[in-house]
């Protein structure tokens, strides 16, 4: 098996059961496994990957991408050797069936979701809702090259700043700080707040 190549790409539609699964898995890691509630079709609908006709919001409301890794089979020479010889002595240059150097696998091991905000201060900003890599793949410096591509796309779409939020306990933290991120609930106090949905319907008068 040759190594693994591993690159960001932007999700489709093929991935978003494999992105739900990771959603629960981060839930998971985050000791919120009754979090997650979204389903397959919610992910389409609102990240704008339905086909023509298909019931769908006024455009995509987040942006999506995943790590992948590509594993990818090299070409026996003795399995080569083998095919010749049952040719008949005849001589060729393609490998047997089972040594094709396609790749073998398209492995997830990652995703990322983000949307765009606005600060009245800076303009157009990226908020990072999520960025995930499964446990057995990290410490390989996929982190660094995911989180890069992340920075890479807010510049290209003209954004002053990427925010995104994080559990205390969470070990990413060293990492986040080592890329270059500013924790403004030390620097500058700011706490993040949430409205739930039976507040909002509180304050509808729907209660």
């Amino acid at each position: 098996m040759a190594p693994a190549a591993v690159e960001v790409r932007k999700t489709v539609r093929e991935d978003l059961p494999e992105v739900i699964a990771m959603i629960q898995e981060l839930a998971d890691f985050e000791k919120m496994p009754d979090g997650p509630q979204l389903t397959v079709e919610d992910l389409v609908r609102d990240g704008g990957f339905g086909q023509p006709g298909e019931r769908s919001g006024d455009g995509p409301v987040f942006h999506s991408f995943v790590l992948e890794q590509r594993l990818e089979r090299s070409v026996d020479p003795a399995a080569t050797a083998t095919a010749t010889v049952a040719n008949q002595g005849t001589s060729t240059s393609t490998p047997p069936a089972n040594c094709s150097a396609e790749p073998l696998t398209r492995n997830l091991i990652g995703y990322a979701i983000c949307y765009y905000s606005y600060s009245t201060w800076q303009g157009k900003s990226l908020a990072l809702e999520d960025i995930y890599i499964r446990p057995q793949h990290r410490g390989n410096g996929y982190g660094e090259l995911f989180f890069r591509a992340l920075a890479r796309h807010a510049r290209d779409s003209q954004c002053s700043r990427l925010d995104f939020h994080v559990l205390d306990w969470n070990p990413a933290t060293r990492f986040y700080r080592r890329m270059g991120a500013l924790d403004l609930t030390e620097a500058e106090s700011w706490h993040f707040y949430r409205l739930q949905k039976d507040a909002i319907a509180r304050l509808c008068g729907e209660e």
